[in-house]
């Protein structure tokens, strides 16, 4: 027989991995992957805990639905994620709280998450970078110029640190002041770079035919003097593309955002694999 937790496990990647197709292709997360995870994995819990008189194991699931909810919220009003990709977290939330370990994976899960989501993010611009490239560069070379000061900061400050290294003895120490110095350097060319990839790779025109629900509007869209959606909005809601519709409005220009959802799977697989990387970094 198949641990409650094995079980729970399987279906929460066999719910990343249509996901991550779904994501890729469309930029959406179907809302049935996301709503049938968390109803089998509260389900699931519930008979177990009926079967085991284990009122514990729903409480797993229900923690770990708060934090994931928590989590995906921020991620959701700070505009980093889009719904679909919150709804999915809460989901993993349910059936991951308790995988083998539930203290230690879903915290590891949260972590690796994070780290393999910034990756993935530097990973995908590059794409979108590469493919742009002619457009990428022009705007590139433009906020170099413009981010001047800023750069000769860092590699001053830089610079200074290295050098004080030479007064150091502590190995552990010159250590932490040269990775310091250098992610500063790192970090400020690294903001540089995902702002031209944003501006000239993901603004897209699109027919208001091809907007679906959730789409991120760059340029406030009028009709007869009224606003029907703008950059404030969190997503197109499906009543305001009914009214563009009827409103005979031709495009609208959106922005579009990175699919996160493999590096949810790349991050449950590497939690499976080697747990917590920060634990196995240090």
């Amino acid at each position: 027989m198949i641990p409650t937790d094995v079980f729970l496990a399987i279906i929460g990647f066999a719910a990343l991995i249509p996901a991550s197709v779904h994501d890729i292709r469309t930029r959406e997360v179907p809302d049935w992957i996301s709503y049938g995870l968390i109803i089998a994995g509260f389900g699931i819990r519930i008979i177990h805990s009926l079967v085991f008189s284990d009122v514990w194991y729903f409480l797993y699931g229900l923690v770990g639905f708060v934090v994931m909810l928590a989590l995906g919220l921020i991620m959701y009003y700070s505009k980093q994620w889009g719904g679909g990709d919150a709804k999915l977290i809460t989901g993993l939330g349910v059936v991951f709280a308790s995988t083998f370990d539930w203290n230690n994976f879903l915290i590891s899960f949260s972590f690796n998450m994070l780290v393999f989501g910034a990756l993935y993010g530097i990973c995908w611009s590059a794409y979108l970078a590469f493919n742009n490239k002619d457009k990428f560069f022009k705007s590139f070379s433009k906020d170099l110029k413009k981010k001047r000061n800023a750069r000769l900061v860092s590699l001053i400050f830089g610079l200074i640190a290295l050098a004080s290294v030479l007064l150091l003895k502590d190995p552990n120490l010159m250590f932490i002041i040269c990775v310091a110095a250098f992610s500063f350097v790192v970090y400020i060319h690294l903001q540089i770079f995902v702002k031209s990839v944003e501006e000239c790779c993901m603004y897209k025109t699109l027919p208001v035919s091809r907007l679906t629900e959730g789409d991120w509007v760059a340029e406030p869209v009028y009709v007869k003097g009224k606003l029907i959606c703008g950059p404030k909005d969190l997503g197109l809601e499906k009543e305001q593309i009914t009214v563009l519709k009827k409103s005979k409005v031709k495009n609208v220009l959106v922005k579009e955002g990175i699919p996160f959802v493999p590096s949810f799977l790349i991050a449950a697989i590497s939690t499976l694999a080697w747990g917590n990387l920060l634990l196995v970094v240090i």
